[in-house]
């Protein structure tokens, strides 16, 4: 999730990420309250418990920045981008 969140970060200056381990800032991990890992909290507002896809945490992003507007768009170039890739099937 760090990864991702990074990666995210990376793409566009709109999007900072932070990673914080939480046995070396408690006082964080109970502000937050963390109590399994990864928590992933976006905008202080929208939480994610365990590790998802790209899409789940664009998703997310998306809905703490109030642009759900722009999710068809993110999910139909998805759909664009997975035909094709190593694991279609061929002639199915």
């Amino acid at each position: 999730m760090a990864r991702l969140a990074h990666l995210m970060a990376l793409e566009t200056p709109r999007v900072h990420a932070d990673v914080i381990e939480a046995q070396e800032f408690p006082h964080l991990a109970r502000q937050f309250g963390v109590q399994a890992v990864p928590k992933t909290i976006i905008n202080g507002v929208v939480e994610v418990v365990g590790a998802v896809p790209e899409a789940a945490l664009l998703q997310r992003v998306l809905t703490a920045a109030g642009r759900e507007d722009l999710l068809a768009e993110f999910a139909d170039a998805q759909a664009r981008e997975s035909l094709g890739g190593p694991t279609t099937l061929v002639g199915r």
